[in-house]
């Protein structure tokens, strides 16, 4: 517990982008009567709370939710390492849908579902970390090595642990099918022709 509290205190002082506000949290009751909670947009401070609110006010009515879908660039890496946190706690799955994106501080996010869906048709990233200048630091650097180890935490592959850590703050290491099974990902639709995105930038 000490070390993932000096971890968070790290990691509060260094974001992967920079978020101009909250990102978009819903609960969503798809068919069938399931709950989701859908995530859109930069993470930044308050939405671990908006996500226990919603989590709250679902068991209220005598819901459940069943998983967190994603699409998002990144944001603040703080408050991606509290959300995660609160979905293993929860032992809610994550989901990336079809066109949807998981990069930078999001890619924590969805390394911590109990369980992990990802469409062949999703784009889903890693690298290592900046400040809120986009510049890469002593700070950062150490920040991408905390980063690293919580998501070795949560089953990442040495592999993707790698790719994370040696690219750089302005590129993303676009993970493959065979990446993300790795670390326990279940793939789902059917494989497609998407090539990555061709804007690494665009976080």
């Amino acid at each position: 517990m000490a070390m993932r509290t000096s971890m968070l205190g790290l990691l509060g002082a260094a974001v992967v982008g920079t978020a101009a506000s909250s990102a978009e949290l819903n609960s969503v009751t798809l068919k069938d009567d399931v709950t989701i909670i859908a995530l859109s947009g930069d993470m930044a401070e308050g939405d671990t709370e908006a996500a226990e609110a919603l989590i709250k006010t679902a068991n209220d009515s005598n819901r459940l939710i069943s998983a967190v879908r994603l699409d998002s660039p990144g944001g603040g890496l703080a408050e991606a390492v509290k959300l995660a946190n609160l979905i293993r706690r929860a032992k809610l799955p994550t989901i990336v849908a079809a066109g949807s994106r998981c990069t930078s501080a999001c890619f924590i996010v969805f390394a911590a579902g109990i369980e992990k869906f990802a469409s062949y048709d999703a784009a889903i990233g890693v690298h290592g970390v900046s400040d809120k200048f986009g510049h890469e630091t002593v700070q950062t650097k150490e920040a991408t090595m905390a980063m690293a180890r919580i998501a070795s935490g949560f089953g990442v592959s040495p592999r993707v642990i790698g790719q994370m850590v040696t690219t750089h703050a302005h590129d993303i290491a676009w993970l493959t099918p065979d990446d993300l099974r790795a670390m326990g990902a279940i793939m789902t639709d059917r494989p497609g022709r998407r090539a990555a995105p061709a804007s690494p930038g665009d976080r």
